[in-house]
């Protein structure tokens, strides 16, 4: 399984990472559009809807938030809005069963599911739009997989402390502190070299460490969505990895708080 996964991770790498630097802007932005329908569709599953009614779901979810990636350039509220939802979502982790039981309702899945991908979208579509943007896409992503794989393997040699044995039983706090020390020595080593060089250290340490955090969020979240559905992959696209789903949703939550970081730092315009 873990070759399988590892294949699976170096097929997409070698897709995406060519077409994030090759692609026109407009590209880039169909491209990501293309996933947000693509985890749409899952999320739909795992409400549950069906059929029909999926299809119709998914396709009214991306149309509806073309105008939100094609209209102003940039609406900072909007990154500020998606940070602020994912605080609540972890907050929502956090209070487990003492949660009201509505937020596990199909209604309330639906309508988190496009708060969330047009935030994603927007983030993404914002941080490419930067100078050097494909550079600070990549970054957002390697952030994401540095914390992902440091999490495994962290937590296979060192796991003794269950993170969320009710949500995801192979967490570990170890595996979220071996993430944290990946990550930081990561960013630390990008920071001698351009465009991460252009901001402070600090605060981009201090960014890194927020959205490792955030992308585990991200992670539960997923994995919460999947147990209350009975199911163990929200898809089959990704063999070894399960769904879209399964693979970005760290991604989620992570990018709005790159981009949010960026425009704070002052790389955005307001």
């Amino acid at each position: 399984m873990l070759k399988q996964r590892i294949l699976t991770a170096l097929v997409l790498a070698a897709i995406f990472i060519p077409a994030l630097f090759l692609l026109p802007h407009a590209g880039f932005t169909a491209l990501i559009g293309l996933l947000v329908f693509l985890l749409a569709y899952e999320w739909a599953g795992l409400a549950p809807l069906h059929g029909v009614s999926r299809w119709a779901y998914a396709i009214g979810l991306t149309a509806l938030g073309l105008p939100l990636v094609l209209g102003d350039p940039f609406q900072g509220w909007v990154l500020g809005a998606a940070v602020v939802l994912w605080l609540l979502l972890a907050l929502r982790l956090v209070l487990g069963a003492r949660v009201p039981a509505w937020l596990h309702g199909r209604s309330a899945k639906l309508v988190l599911a496009p708060l969330v991908l047009w935030a994603t979208w927007f983030a993404l579509e914002s941080i490419h739009s930067l100078q050097d943007g494909g550079l600070w896409v990549l970054a957002t992503f390697m952030v994401v997989w540095v914390a992902d794989t440091a999490a495994y393997f962290s937590g296979r040699a060192f796991g003794r402390h269950k993170l969320a044995p009710t949500i995801s039983p192979g967490k570990t706090v170890e595996g979220v502190a071996g993430a944290v020390v990946a990550t930081l020595l990561a960013a630390w080593a990008a920071h001698a070299f351009e465009p991460f060089s252009s901001l402070p250290m600090l605060p981009w340490l201090l960014l890194v460490f927020a959205i490792t955090l955030i992308s585990v969020v991200g992670d539960l979240h997923e994995s919460q969505l999947k147990r209350e559905a009975g199911v163990k992959d929200s898809g089959w696209i990704l063999p070894g990895h399960g769904g879209m789903f399964d693979r970005l949703d760290s991604l989620l939550a992570a990018a709005p708080f790159m981009a949010f970081g960026l425009w704070q730092m002052g790389l955005m315009g307001a």
